[in-house]
């Protein structure tokens, strides 16, 4: 099908048309692109806002959430008049209002592994700014298994992280990380925070490489994850690339469809983790030290022990630490580690990751080991007072 741009869109997008190596042939492949975005909620916003400003054709939408007062620190797209209004109308009204000239797809769903693929079917590209691990896995897989590229960010406190999957062009997502965390390695941002401009920041950035991938431009979102930090403003590029022992996208794959990889917590859900709240609390004060106490063990000769993934651990860790990420805690401990008197200091970015990993140690018989408070970054702070 022959497009051309109409007088409205050449006025509307005229400052895309006169910007060199831009001009009226990536216009039109923004125009003829269809992009799924699931999550209209922190990154949603940004990144539907500026495709729909950018004039990409057709825009769906995934969410089943509605809209609370607590979301509209950082989710722009939604309004004190629209609280209690799914998301997905909400973010949509916002883009129509911004650019009605688009074709706009509302998927008021939560997916599952029995919508995802009919879901993401027909869309050149899925854009993923969920908010949980089990969405994340699951399209992952969907987009691998159905060939569409999948554009991926999460944000956590000050910290961003995205990344491009092209399938049979570089690594997946699970050439990265291979499996869920366990779900009391992680904490929402209802109970850490969230600095409010950081999904705008993220979301920015992954729409800047989503039109630049649309039409063509280079992105260093494929083959890299890219890591932003607020509070030192820096950007940092990892390379990434496939492993040949992925499950989903190596020679020897065994992950043939999309399912939902539900994320336990081990401490249970609902009444039983109210009940058990200050017991946990009382267990959890033997299991940490703060960075002056851990510093002054590893001075006695205990072992540290670095749990976060393997790009963070090449992108900066502490001296003389061992890496085992914390996904593989239960199953290589023994190996690396095989006499259970060893006392440690596990350590990881803030600290929450280091606490399953001691719970998950302790339970494996290391009866020394030790979670540090606040992360590497506690650690750090300490040495230069």
């Amino acid at each position: 099908m022959h497009l051309s741009l109409s007088p409205i869109e050449l006025e509307q997008y005229s400052r895309h048309l006169t910007l060199p190596g831009f001009g009226v042939e990536r216009q039109l492949a923004l125009k003829a692109a269809k992009v799924l975005l699931v999550g209209a909620g922190g990154l949603g916003c940004p990144i539907g806002l500026y495709l729909a400003a950018a004039g990409v054709g057709t825009l769906g939408v995934v969410d089943f959430d509605r809209v609370e007062r607590s979301n509209l620190q950082r989710q722009v797209a939604h309004t004190v008049e629209r609280l209690g209004q799914p998301k997905v109308e909400s973010l949509i009204t916002t883009m129509q209002a911004l650019n009605p000239l688009l074709n706009y797809v509302p998927h008021a769903c939560r997916l599952s592994e029995t919508n995802v693929q009919q879901t993401i079917a027909g869309y050149d590209l899925v854009i993923d700014g969920s908010d949980n691990f089990t969405t994340r896995f699951l399209l992952a897989d969907a987009c691998h298994l159905s060939g569409i590229p999948l554009l991926q960010g999460a944000i956590h406190q000050y910290e961003a992280q995205i990344s491009l999957f092209v399938p049979g062009d570089g690594a997946c997502y699970r050439c990265v990380f291979q499996q869920p965390p366990q779900q009391s390695a992680l904490a929402p941002c209802a109970e850490v925070g969230v600095l409010g401009v950081m999904p705008g920041t993220a979301g920015l950035m992954m729409a800047t490489e989503a039109i630049k991938f649309l039409t063509g431009l280079p992105t260093p979102a494929h083959g890299h994850l890219l890591r932003y930090n607020a509070l030192s403003q820096t950007l940092r590029q990892l390379a990434i690339s496939a492993d040949e022992n992925c499950p989903l996208c190596g020679p020897h794959a065994t992950i043939r469809e999309a399912c939902e990889q539900v994320v336990h917590c081990p401490s249970g859900m609902g009444q039983e983790v109210m009940g058990d709240a200050q017991s946990s609390v009382d267990a959890g004060l033997s299991m940490v030290l703060n960075a002056p106490e851990a510093q002054a063990l590893v001075e006695k000769g205990a072992l540290l022990l670095d749990v976060r993934e393997w790009f963070e651990f090449e992108a900066g860790h502490l001296p003389q630490a061992l890496h085992l990420p914390l996904g593989q805690v239960s199953v290589k401990a023994k190996t690396m580690i095989p006499e259970p008197s060893t006392p440690m200091v596990v350590y990881c970015q803030r600290g929450q990751r280091s606490l399953e990993a001691v719970r998950q140690l302790r339970a494996l018989g290391y009866a020394q080991s030790y979670s540090l408070t606040g992360g590497i970054g506690a650690w750090g702070a300490a040495v230069e007072a």
